[in-house]
């Protein structure tokens, strides 16, 4: 990286360096010094219980107290402002450094104080009310911003000052538990009882009775929530009985239910008591609609029925109540009918119809969006119980979601990758590789796995959805910031695994065959790409390129790496090639090194899994029968070998290696 070095401190050896491209090009001059009402960004220093220290620039450090960190309560600052996180505030005071304290740097020039509320950042100052602004005895609207046992804390809308609503000044009635009755957020309406100009504070008061004249006192009035809302609507159902017997002591006539011709009175009783209330233009529009039947009228009623709205029924739909002049009435169509032409008929009907249509339209629309309006509200309601159980945090199902945990936990590698597969399930790609880019940036450079997670996240991204140039640009970027070696191994993996799902084999293949000779190429001295690229031919059933390729390695690598190199081979054959080819590898091996009990050990468990037991024990019978091991190396290979009779052997071969061991401790003493 080019840098330019701005100061060097000798008593604690440190030195300043900036790799801002202005300094690079010579422009060494400070930043100039923020004013107060300035909006300015730095980043974290340090977050505890009392506050948080930002610095702005080499010259410029600021702090914001605790209530200045945010509107509402944070119960733990650290995780909402850890270390390096970048903030704006806005600048409240400005004052030089002083000289005198030890622990400033030389370079500290500017102390200032800033509030980092997102209310101060976005309020508009000309508008904004000041504490001389505030009257006692006025009303104001406010959010509430801490409950405690004692009262409510308020902070009035449109300013930064805040007062205490005590107990005593919540309610009319008594309230038990504060907590249970408000929430930090809520919209409240105060009445300034008290204002100390001394020690700038005021007492609000939120009882009902101080807001009954107001108009929107159902909006402000918190006791208008703890109405019985089942007296309510006692008194309006008894109301609603008192006039209908009233009604009925009035009229000279009485309604007989059993009456045959009850219907029709009922309806003409209410018919004239709903004359009475309407208007003159009503009353023409219900004369010029009688006598025509609707069934858009009854799906109207039945609609503003479900809304709630408590509405006189309006019984003049088109016919009378009474079934015998019912049926005079239908006589008298009948006769009027027959004059018209069949064309008339047809037209009224296919109108009928399309009005018939064109309401029941209506009304399902209608219905839809209530249905939608309330899986909008169960859905809003489930989420706010996740956040209050904590089951948010478990599954995150927003870009809301991810960003908290993320300011929580920013050097987390599957937070990041689960964020960008959540881009990528709504098909938006381009965000997903945004929030690649920003992980990278956000992540602690000391973090190098996490940091190779997000990168092989990304290849994959590249690979899936973008081209081939994208892909080797990415892996180029990934190799300037990682470990190439690691970068090009994930690479391989990445492209052998789409290999195994392609069904276009020969383009694949040669994509990975040439992207595993570029990483052997450029690392070339590295045993573990050799390999990598072994395994993948004898994945591919290549066993001659893979022969190939093991002299090759064995050209290019140190001596002293051969033998590893070969033993790694050597198990690969028995687990993807042939048994036979490893026992060769392997028997050239013991016979080069034949004190190497650790080679003659793998040797063997491979031969137990993939080869012949017999073989096995062959093996261990030659090897006694040498006795070209130490003590302490033959009584090891005595201890494995009866491990294997346990494994695999019967007693009487157990009692064999015992045998073995002992005769071989005879001619030792001897």
């Amino acid at each position: 990286l080019e840098c330019r070095v701005l100061n060097y401190d000798e008593k604690e050896g440190l030195i300043d360096v900036s790799l801002r491209p202005s300094r690079i090009q010579g422009d060494l001059d400070d930043d100039p010094e923020p004013q107060v009402g300035d909006i300015v960004q730095g980043y974290v220093m340090q977050t505890n219980k009392k506050g948080c220290f930002v610095r702005l620039s080499r010259a410029v450090e600021g702090r914001s107290t605790l209530k200045e960190l945010c509107d509402g309560y944070l119960p733990k600052p650290e995780s909402s402002f850890p270390v390096g996180r970048l903030v704006l505030g806005k600048v409240k005071e400005v004052r030089p450094a002083p000289k005198k304290e030890k622990h400033l740097r030389e370079s500290l020039k500017f102390q200032i104080d800033l509030d980092m509320r997102e209310s101060t950042l976005l309020q508009d100052q000309e508008n904004q009310l000041s504490f001389e602004d505030i009257k006692v005895g006025e009303k104001y609207k406010g959010t509430v911003q801490r409950v405690e046992e004692y009262g409510v804390f308020v902070q009035i809308q449109n300013s930064s000052i805040s007062g205490l609503v005590h107990m005593s000044e919540c309610s009319d009635t008594f309230i038990k538990s504060l907590e249970a009755l408000y929430v930090p957020g809520d919209l409240v309406k105060v009445l300034v009882l008290k204002k100390d100009e001394e020690n700038q504070k005021i007492g609000f008061s939120m009882k009902a009775s101080h807001f009954q004249e107001d108009e929107d006192s159902d909006d402000s009035s918190v006791d208008s929530d703890l109405v019985d809302m089942h007296d309510e609507v006692e008194d309006v159902e008894m109301e609603d009985v008192r006039e209908l017997r009233d009604d009925s002591d009035d009229n000279e006539e009485s309604i007989d239910s059993d009456d045959e011709n009850f219907g029709g009175k009922l309806a003409a009783k209410m018919n004239a008591k709903s004359n009475n209330s309407d208007d003159s233009s009503d009353e023409n529009s219900d004369s010029e609609s009688s006598g025509h039947v609707s069934a858009n009228d009854d799906d109207s009623e039945d609609d503003e029925g479900e809304t709630g709205q408590q509405e006189a029924l309006d019984t003049n739909v088109g016919f009378n109540w009474d079934v015998r002049a019912l049926e005079k009435e239908q006589a008298t169509v009948d006769k009027e009918n027959v004059a018209y032409d069949s064309s008339d008929d047809s037209d009224s009907d296919s109108e009928g119809d399309d009005d018939e249509k064109d309401e029941k339209s209506k009304s399902h629309k209608s219905r839809k969006r209530q249905a939608e309006k309330r899986r909008e509200e169960q859905e809003t309601s489930r989420r706010e119980m996740a956040l209050a159980d904590g089951t948010a945090d478990e599954n995150p199902e927003t870009a809301g979601d991810f960003e908290r945990l993320l300011a929580g936990d920013p050097n987390n590698s599957e937070l990041w990758i689960r964020y960008m597969a959540f881009f990528l399930s709504l098909a938006d790609i381009p965000s997903a590789r945004k929030v690649a880019d920003k992980a990278l940036e956000r992540i602690e450079f000391r973090q190098e796995k996490e940091k190779l997670n997000i990168w092989t996240a990304l290849l994959t991204l590249e690979h899936k959805f973008g081209s081939v140039e994208t892909f080797q640009a990415a892996i180029d970027r990934a190799c300037r910031q990682n470990n190439p070696k690691q970068v090009y191994l994930r690479a391989c993996e990445i492209l052998e695994k789409e290999l195994a799902n392609s069904s276009n084999e020969s383009s694949t293949t040669s994509q990975v065959d040439n992207l595993y000779a570029t990483m052997c190429r450029k690392h070339k001295s590295k045993k573990k790409v050799w390999l990598a690229h072994m395994q993948y031919l004898l994945r591919q059933s290549r066993h001659e390129d893979a022969h190939a390729l093991m002299k090759r390695a064995l050209l290019s690598l140190a001596p002293y790496k051969h033998t590893e190199t070969m033993s790694k081979f050597a198990q690969m054959e028995f687990e993807l090639g042939s048994v036979e080819r490893g026992r060769t590898l392997f028997d050239g091996l013991i016979l080069k090194y034949p004190k190497r009990v650790d080679l003659f050990f793998v040797y063997l468990d491979k031969e137990c899994k993939f080869g012949s037991i017999d073989h096995a024990r062959t093996m261990l019978e030659k090897k006694v029968a040498e006795r070209k091991l130490s003590d302490r190396q033959m009584k090891s290979l005595f201890k494995k070998w009866y491990r294997l009779e346990e494994e695999h052997g019967t007693e009487e071969t157990q009692e064999h290696v015992k045998e073995a061991a002992r005769a071989y401790v005879g001619s030792q003493k001897q």
